[in-house]
């Protein structure tokens, strides 16, 4: 197995980045884990049950930059290497989905924008510096989405700040190949808290446009979250993997 004993950070500890680290697990990988919240930390904690010396857990806030360095120092401080990263956090808007851009705030425009975007910059330019001075190869995967790769009304800023993911991917993923890889996954309907909270601000969704007519799981995106990570994508970067469930043009 590619990923035994390999130390792999994650962010975003509900939906997809609580599947990565379980999928991670029993592989045997090294974790540390961080979220801004938490409860979901010592929920992520609690179902993967692993030995302390397996696991590392801090309270991040990927809008702060000062933060994800101190948690890619503790990294390193703790299991003295980092040999991959998977960026999972992300949040969507209190209107998301409902209005026009014309009445977006300008508040909620910048939360977007630091965390869905500047947040995955911080986490990989602190995770690509670690993992050249530790283990000199590895591979990073982050989350952008759908709405990362085609407009989406009335959803301008979150599809703008997924769509940056993208440019920031490919565009990383030159700069440090052949020894870090940088990929990204596109996930479309997934089953999330995410998910549900868009539920509570939309009321009921629209159909999903797809070949597969139902909505994906975090499982089925952390896979693919997993692939990336390993030996066996080994002549794949800067890619955008999308897992939507053959969404239509």
């Amino acid at each position: 197995m590619s990923l035994q004993n390999k130390v792999i950070t994650i962010t975003g500890l509900s939906g997809i980045g609580l599947a990565v680290a379980h999928q991670l697990a029993s592989q045997g990988a090294l974790l540390s884990l961080a979220d801004i919240s938490p409860s979901a930390l010592t929920n992520a904690v609690t179902q993967l049950n692993l030995p302390p010396d397996h696991i590392l857990t801090t309270t991040v806030d990927v809008s702060s930059a000062a933060s994800v360095d101190a948690w890619i120092a503790a990294t390193v401080e703790k299991f003295g290497r980092l040999d991959g990263a998977a960026n999972m956090a992300g949040v969507i808007g209190r209107k998301h989905g409902v209005d026009p851009l014309e009445n977006q705030d300008d508040a909620e425009w910048d939360l977007l924008m630091r965390v869905n975007l500047t947040g995955t910059m911080y986490c990989l330019r602190a995770q690509i510096k670690a993992i050249r001075a530790t283990a000199g190869k590895g591979s990073i995967v982050n989350a952008t989405s759908i709405q990362g790769l085609r407009g989406f009304a009335l959803h301008a800023a979150y599809s703008a700040s997924k769509h940056g993911v993208v440019g920031l991917t490919r565009s990383v993923a030159k700069e440090v190949g052949p020894e870090i890889r940088v990929n990204a996954v596109a996930p479309g309907s997934i089953q999330t808290p995410l998910l549900e909270q868009a539920r509570v601000i939309q009321g009921e969704l629209s159909a999903i446009p797809t070949a597969i007519p139902r909505n994906g799981t975090a499982d089925e995106v952390a896979q693919s979250v997993v692939f990336l990570l390993g030996d066996t994508s080994s002549y794949t970067t800067g890619t955008i993997l999308s897992v939507d469930g053959g969404w239509d043009p």
